[in-house]
């Protein structure tokens, strides 16, 4: 299983929620994601194929709920099973997850689970640049 939290400090969280909310924004930010073609299936609920930066492919449904500042991420089939909470607290930017993989990719889980942590670190600074270069 992999389990783990990382925060980054923000200032305007309205104009990280903009840039977190963006589905489409996905793979721009977070690289262990190469596509990602959804469709809205209804109000903040998008469904479809996941195409990861390794060769594998899965299903997701992506949960978008506004009045939290959370994007939650259910990895329903493919290589990661589970959820992947993207959230935003008064002053933080912090991305949770909560997944577990299958075979034959759960054989190096202790790795995955390092590479996935560097991820997302270099993701959060991903968002966090992209907010500085474009909206100030």
């Amino acid at each position: 299983m992999i389990n783990f939290e990382i925060c980054k400090e923000i200032n305007d969280r309205e104009k990280v929620w903009d840039v977190v909310k963006d589905v489409k924004k996905i793979p721009e930010f977070w690289k262990g994601t190469r596509e990602l073609n959804v469709v809205e299936t209804s109000q903040s609920i998008y469904e479809g194929d996941v195409r990861f930066a390794f060769p594998s492919k899965g299903k997701v449904k992506i949960e978008i709920r506004e009045g939290e500042k959370r994007v939650i991420i259910n990895y329903l089939k493919g290589p990661v099973l589970g959820t992947h909470e993207i959230y935003i607290t008064d002053t933080k930017l912090c991305s949770k997850w909560n997944v577990r993989l299958t075979f034959p990719f759960s054989l190096r889980e202790r790795w995955t689970e390092e590479h996935f942590k560097s991820g997302t670190q270099h993701a959060l600074e991903r968002i966090l640049s992209y907010l500085h270069n474009n909206l100030t």
